[in-house]
């Protein structure tokens, strides 16, 4: 037993002297290599060199690291500027819609008082005696056109007939309280006693229902008449007042009766087109 722990103690003592001078070993080269390094800086600036060295060697990093975060910056800034950029336009796209509706409204009224305007010409004629305007509230077309018509209905007799800021576009149909129905002048059984303008010769204008256009009453076949021939109102009948323009001659041929002609006159005045109408009596 006593030699047993001899040993142990004889090799603990070697492993001691052993580590000891393994640590010496390794320690003595670092200190002379750290006494050569600053006997170098101090005579030659080695550190400054070694440092710049590291620098130069880390430098790229660096300024990759300073580029993005440039650009991460100027990325930041673009999607911010595009949203303002976006808020603006939409505000001035809101600012031009308010815009073009207040420019609809004042065409609107613009186009009102050029139609104004136009009726109240036609009232200062002598050939005039009544006049009541009114407001176009309803439409109805082809093949049964009617306007609606909102007005002072206890100045309306049946006698009236419709003018727009075009001319002379159609009669009475029918009176209601505050309303009142007016027919087109080419509907069925229509008669409007009309003048050649370029011969003077009276005629009778008639409505068969056909859209935009009137046809000339009995006309001999001798007649003086040519396409394009202006018509107007004679004023003959009391009805229709004097200097009207109906329309235009488009078409003549030879009637069923060999004797006459059947002339086809397109008229000049839309039925439905504007937004006032004015009821006169001659």
């Amino acid at each position: 037993m006593f030699q047993k722990e001899h040993k142990q103690t004889s090799i603990a003592s070697n492993a001691i002297f052993t580590t000891g001078s393994m640590r010496v070993s390794k320690l003595l080269p670092s200190v002379f290599i750290t006494l050569i390094v600053l006997a170098l800086d101090y005579n030659f600036s080695i550190g400054k060199e070694i440092k710049s060295t590291f620098l130069n060697t880390f430098s790229p990093l660096t300024n990759i690291s300073q580029s993005s975060k440039k650009l991460s910056k100027e990325v930041s800034l673009f999607f911010t500027s595009q949203y303002k950029l976006v808020s603006d336009l939409e505000k001035k796209n809101k600012e031009i819609e308010l815009l073009n509706f207040e420019l609809l409204k004042l065409e609107q009224l613009t186009k009102e008082n050029e139609e104004l305007l136009a009726l109240m010409n036609y009232t200062k004629s002598n050939e005039i005696s009544e006049s009541v305007i009114g407001e176009i509230i309803d439409v109805s077309y082809f093949p049964k056109e009617l306007i609606g018509i909102n007005t002072n209905t206890e100045e309306i007799s049946e006698n009236m007939v419709a003018l727009s800021m075009n001319g002379l576009i159609g009669t009475i149909d029918k009176i209601f309280p505050g309303y009142v129905k007016i027919s087109p002048l080419y509907a069925k059984e229509v008669n409007i006693p009309g003048l050649i303008q370029r011969t003077n010769q009276n005629i009778i204008l008639e409505g068969k229902g056909e859209q935009n256009k009137l046809y000339i009453k009995n006309l001999k076949n001798n007649s003086n008449i040519k396409i394009k021939d202006k018509i107007f109102t004679s004023g003959l009948g009391g009805k229709y007042p004097k200097g009207f323009m109906i329309g235009i001659v488009e078409k003549i041929s030879i009637n069923d009766d060999a004797s006459l002609l059947k002339v086809e006159v397109s008229l000049t005045s839309n039925f439905n087109v504007g937004t006032k109408i004015l009821l006169i009596q001659p």
